[in-house]
């Protein structure tokens, strides 16, 4: 009887750590701005959070295509969306995947060439595919000869 109440406890342990840990929470609201191509302000009920896109690096402002993948992420302002949270990052954002229609928005910029996958951060394969797919048929960034990525870039 004792150690079938420590199993039943050990999972309880189990099942709580991985909803803590493993799983990301889920929130429906609008995309009430948009700073960059992988930084936007996310409304709730509960109030507003700034987000930044999960597994994405967009170009700098001052980088080519900065201005498209802004673009690009606007066009989801103000639609239904669900953010999938996984965390914050240093700066105190949040840290998330967009959905809008059910569709990855963060997998989709990266697909269409307006952002890279931020491999440092993800190690989610399904993003590679999408940069690799994007790379293949010259989207987006990937149309200009020996695109900088952003993280290279911030260092200069």
């Amino acid at each position: 009887m004792n150690h079938l109440l420590s199993i039943k406890y050990l999972l309880t342990v189990f099942a709580i750590s991985a909803g803590i840990i493993g799983y990301s929470q889920q929130y429906s609201g609008t995309v009430i701005r948009v700073i960059d191509g992988d930084t936007f302000v996310f409304q709730t009920e509960e109030g507003s959070v700034v987000v930044r896109m999960e597994g994405t690096d967009a170009p700098e402002r001052d980088q080519p295509f900065a201005g498209e993948s802004t673009d690009f992420l606007k066009q989801y302002l103000n639609r239904k969306a669900v953010l999938r949270v996984s965390g914050t990052d240093r700066y105190g954002r949040t840290i998330g995947t967009l959905h809008v229609n059910k569709r990855d928005i963060n997998l989709l910029s990266v697909k269409k060439g307006f952002a890279w996958h931020y491999k440092q951060y993800s190690s989610d394969k399904k993003y590679s595919a999408a940069e690799e797919y994007a790379r293949k048929r010259k989207k987006g960034l990937w149309s200009i000869p020996d695109p900088v990525p952003p993280w290279k870039w911030r260092k200069k």
